[in-house]
């Protein structure tokens, strides 16, 4: 056997163990006994299939009776032959309302903490601009004490991007 895209080389024998390990997990994996949950598992496969209209009633009854009595992953893989899997299962779609239409994405409730900011800085203003003109140690207080906690506040809810 030769490797698939040239010529025999030295990755050959390297290709055909992997292909003989592939095998046999693959023999390992249909021989393992199959549970009931994965019994049942199969047969909602089928019934979704068939809603779908991928199979006939009577092979949903053939099918469904081979799932019940399969003893491995084998048998169950037979079953589900020819029906491809889905990989993540389809939301479920809500039942249109007609006149109504749900909103697109949920509003959140609460208070903007931006909102917030701007109404305590209108109202510490005067303040600030007290403190700026008054004179001596005392008028500078609540900028010294004001200022960095506001500054600090406005990055928190304005990062530098």
């Amino acid at each position: 056997m030769s490797m698939p895209h040239g010529a025999p080389g030295a990755g050959d024998e390297a290709y055909r163990h992997w292909l003989r390990s592939q095998s046999e997990a693959d023999a390992a994996q249909d021989s393992l006994l199959a549970s009931d949950t994965e019994r049942d598992q199969v047969c909602r496969r089928l019934a979704s299939a068939f809603s779908e209209g991928r199979i006939t009633s009577a092979e949903l009854d053939e099918r469904t009776s081979q799932a019940l009595i399969a003893r491995t992953h084998g048998d169950l893989d037979a079953v589900l032959r020819g029906l491809t899997v889905p990989a993540v299962p389809a939301r479920p779609m809500p039942p249109a309302s007609f006149g109504y239409a749900p909103p697109a994405a949920r509003v959140p409730s609460g208070v903007n903490p931006r909102m917030v900011f701007w109404i305590v800085c209108f109202f510490m203003a005067p303040s600030l601009l007290t403190g700026l003109l008054a004179q001596g140690p005392t008028g500078l207080v609540p900028v010294v004490i004001l200022g960095p906690i506001l500054y600090l506040v406005y990055r928190r809810l304005y990062p530098r991007t």
